[in-house]
């Protein structure tokens, strides 16, 4: 049974009801400030008093990475401008709020209104950089994507619930990818080529670029432009790459695809398609539906399960935005013979319509 359907809406984020953005703006402003541990708590206990509590700290938290990289613009500017203007006012009228925090909600508004005018903007949270003996590490949580410029000025752009830790050093640029997704656009360096290490492998290139994708049943590398070689893994990323025989050598619009107990194989890709993350949309073509929910739970602490295995054959092809748990489960069941629940741990059940008694 295949069911196509289409439900992308370019202004997918619902806004929460009046108050939570700005509990939400208070949350960003305060946890920047205090790192104490009784407040951690309070904030996780207030995320998990509702869903729309999350999702709305995930939007203040991306507009605030977006007023960060457009900080020098002159829209930004205008932008800020107008803020302060409605900040002073809010405190002329008194308002019993934190001034970081009104500040956050305004310019977090204003922020999501050039979005909404401007669909074609995507959210993007900066790097989560620690130094560590392995190496300098970047990462996002659920939900979030970055664009971070390594040392050599390669840059990378991180997925949903990823980490990698650069390890540098004379004649070897090596990454390790340790969990996630991520797409590398290499600067040029034929004296030091590029290496990303995952799952055993490495990905070797000069100056191109390339999608990695890691999960618990494949291994992807998607190549968009240049030339990479895969192989088995035969160093520690943090040496020079020795010789090792070579798995396969990608044309750009080649998928290099490894999964559990099959042969490896190189095969022709979509890449519009593999690397919509980028623009925060996931795209679907004759995909069986338990892969599809297993890929919207990634953008998602709301996870989808299937009650049925006899569901998880079901193919759909569409497009949604990540993180849109709402549209995704409400076109499944509208297409399909399908319902769902929501017990009290979170998730979402989805199961077959039960047949009408008569």
């Amino acid at each position: 049974m295949k069911c196509k359907i289409s439900p992308l809406r370019q202004d997918s984020a619902e806004f929460a009801p009046q108050g939570v953005e700005e509990t939400a703006a208070h949350w960003s402003e305060r946890l920047r400030e205090d790192d104490d541990p009784r407040t951690q708590a309070a904030f996780e206990a207030w995320l998990d008093q509702s869903p729309q509590h999350t999702a709305a700290f995930e939007r203040v938290e991306a507009a605030q990475a977006l007023v960060f990289s457009l900080a020098g613009t002159s829209e930004m500017q205008a932008l800020r401008r107008e803020t302060m203007q409605r900040l002073m006012q809010a405190r002329r009228r008194s308002l019993m709020l934190r001034g970081g925090a009104i500040a956050a909600s305004l310019l977090l508004a204003t922020v999501l209104g050039v979005l909404l005018i401007n669909p074609g903007s995507s959210w993007q949270t900066p790097g989560e950089a620690t130094v560590a003996a392995a190496g300098t590490v970047y990462q996002t949580g659920v939900g979030q994507r970055s664009v971070v410029t390594l040392d050599d000025g390669s840059m990378v752009t991180l997925n949903t619930d990823s980490r990698i830790s650069t390890h540098y050093q004379v004649g070897l640029r090596a990454i390790t990818l340790e969990r996630g997704q991520a797409l590398f656009k290499v600067a040029k360096d034929r004296n030091r080529p590029f290496v990303v290490s995952a799952a055993g492998r490495q990905v070797t290139a000069l100056g191109t670029e390339f999608d990695v994708y890691l999960s618990k049943r494949a291994f992807e590398v998607t190549l968009l432009e240049g030339r990479v070689t895969v192989t088995r893994e035969s160093a520690p990323a943090s040496s020079r790459i020795g010789a090792a025989p070579s798995l396969a050598e990608l044309q750009p619009g080649q998928q290099f695809v490894a999964l559990a107990k099959t042969l490896p194989q190189v095969r022709a890709a979509d890449v519009k398609r593999v690397v919509s993350w980028r623009h925060g949309q996931i795209v679907f073509e004759n995909e069986r539906l338990e892969d599809a929910i297993v890929e919207m739970n990634r953008y998602s602490r709301q996870q989808i399960v299937l009650s049925d295995e006899r569901l998880a054959s079901l193919k759909i092809s569409g497009a949604f935005n990540t993180g849109d748990t709402g549209t995704f489960v409400d076109a499944l069941t509208a297409y399909f013979p399908i319902e769902h629940s929501a017990p009290h741990d979170g998730t979402i059940v989805l199961k077959p319509v039960a047949p009408i008694q008569g």
